[in-house]
């Protein structure tokens, strides 16, 4: 059954294969399909322009966005009937051109587009303009923050170096923020194109060390844990790699067991274990280019004496790896990557510098150095090891000697606060009173001021850091309980977290701050 609808100078029919149209009267004409699917009548009339449909009035269509197709955008045709695209973008919709057709997808603004013509063969493309969002991230003190992850919905980036980001294509809801050692942050965007600031507040970390054999012995870190239940202590830092080199758990790196360095002291998943249970953070610490075992065990990495030609000893025979010698770098980094993969929150660094103890005037390297070499050869190593930790999963720190804080030079050592702060998420100084000398701040014996040394390192270290976090090292030996509060209240007054060392982990319960 057909509808005859008139038009002029035309018979036209709706059937079940769509419209067909037969000219009236006498005179030739033309009937001719173009590439637009549009019927053409040609005679004295003159044209005369008439839409085909195909036979379920279906338009295919493809919507666009930044990246090219955009699923789950939801399309409106002039009667309300909606169709939604797939994975590849597209969607089929009847209706009659010329007609208006609203468009709806996450991350991109609102549009209507006004479909004059149909195209034949292919898909109708509709492009979308995209939702951006521009912000900020910041910290307590308003200062930008480089290298947060910023994401929302399935889009992601990374601030630049004041903080800044823009993410195009976004999806308004929850903004999330995470950059390690810092807490993650959440703001709310309505889609609007105002900039959006978002703070971060930093990782607190108050913490004590644990010597390892401390965590050999189920009673003892039994012991340490029931004390440190109440107080404010929130992180453990444990050895993995001791000053000798001895690599403390059942490390299956095979440069460790090839150097006969792994000693096996505790188990590391059972400490791990314990200290999850109780939401404790966990720190590795790794003694990095001072070590006994492996150097010994590989000469060719290893810093020279030139006098002798043999590896070189500092005054207590302990040797060294070569720092400008990158394939040395391997061996801590590949420990470091372990630790963090065992399920240490956090891997820090010590002795990550070059030898200062003994006479280090005959030390040969792979290559000549001065204090800028020095400085950009631990630079690099622990840029390096930030890239491969943070792909990990691990934020890292850096423990530094708390001299280099007063101080402009690098103290023939490679540590310069600028530099170094700017390669790692935490710089540690050890600003430990008892290790300065007779007369440091006009006092005849340093370790009798406390809040004064402190004071004075953190005062000078601080305006010069370059991004990551200041978390000193504090003196809890040869000290009472009152003399470590002072210590912790100076940290605390800038906002700052810390770690208590003790080398036994002979910590007294009334030196632990109650929360």
């Amino acid at each position: 059954m057909t509808r005859r609808l008139r038009g002029r100078g035309l018979n036209i029919f709706e059937g079940t294969g769509g419209y067909g149209a037969r000219r009236r009267g006498p005179g030739p004409f033309t009937l001719a399909v173009t590439a637009l699917v549009v019927l053409a009548l040609v005679g004295a009339g003159g044209w005369v322009l008439y839409q085909r449909l195909n036979p379920d009035n279906s338009v295919p269509l493809m919507v666009l966005g930044v990246d090219g197709p955009v699923a789950g955008a939801v399309i409106t045709g002039p009667d309300g009937e909606t169709a939604t695209t797939g994975e590849e973008g597209t969607a089929s919709l009847s209706f009659v051109a010329p007609a208006s057709l609203t468009v709806a997808a996450p991350g991109y603004q609102d549009a209507v587009f006004n479909v004059q013509i149909v195209p034949e063969g292919g898909d109708l493309g509709l492009q979308l303009e995209p939702l951006v969002l521009k912000g900020r991230v910041t910290d307590p003190q308003g200062n930008g923050i480089a290298e947060a992850a910023v994401h929302t919905g399935e889009r992601e980036t990374t601030t630049d170096e004041l903080g800044s980001f823009e993410l195009i294509a976004a999806v308004p809801g929850t903004v999330e923020v995470s950059k390690p050692a810092w807490e993650t942050a959440e703001a709310e965007w309505d889609g609007s194109s105002s900039r959006l600031v978002v703070p971060m507040e930093p990782f607190i970390v108050k913490g004590v060390r644990v010597y390892a054999a401390t965590a050999h012995s189920s009673e003892d870190f039994s012991r340490l844990l029931e004390m440190i239940e109440g107080t404010v202590i929130n992180t453990l830092v444990f050895d993995t790699k001791d000053e000798s080199g001895a690599v403390l758990y059942d490390s299956q790196v095979p440069d460790a067991q090839a150097a006969g360095a792994v000693s096996n002291t505790y188990d590391v998943e059972a400490v791990l274990a314990a200290a999850r249970e109780r939401g404790l953070y966990t720190i590795t610490r790794i003694v990095t280019f001072q070590d006994g075992n492996w150097v010994p065990a590989n000469p060719d990495h290893a810093a020279i004496d030139t006098s002798t030609g043999e590896i070189w000893e500092n005054n207590r025979g302990l040797t060294w790896m070569d720092p400008t010698d990158r394939d040395a770098w391997e061996y801590p980094l590949a420990l470091a990557v372990e630790a963090c993969r065992l399920g240490f929150d956090e891997v820090q660094f010590d002795y990550v510098r070059f030898p200062s103890d003994g006479d280090v005037g005959v030390i040969g390297y792979d290559q000549a150095v001065d204090e800028e070499v020095r400085v950009a050869t631990v630079a690099a190593f622990l840029a390096e090891a930030r890239e491969r930790l943070h792909a990990e999963g691990c934020p890292v720190s850096a423990d530094v000697f708390a001299i280099v804080l007063s101080v402009n030079d690098d103290q023939g050592i490679g540590q310069r606060v600028e530099e170094l702060s700017a390669a790692v998420d935490a710089l540690s100084p050890m600003i430990y009173p008892s290790h300065y000398s007779p007369g440091w701040l006009g006092f005849d014996d340093p370790n009798d001021h406390p809040s004064e040394v402190v004071d004075q390192a953190l005062d000078y270290g601080m305006p010069r850091m370059q991004g990551a976090m200041l978390r000193p090292w504090l003196q809890a030996f040869f000290y009472d309980a009152g003399q470590i509060a002072q210590e912790i209240a100076r940290a605390e007054q800038d906002g700052l977290g810390w770690i208590l060392w003790n080398a036994t982990s002979a910590y007294e319960a009334n030196w632990l701050p109650r929360e």
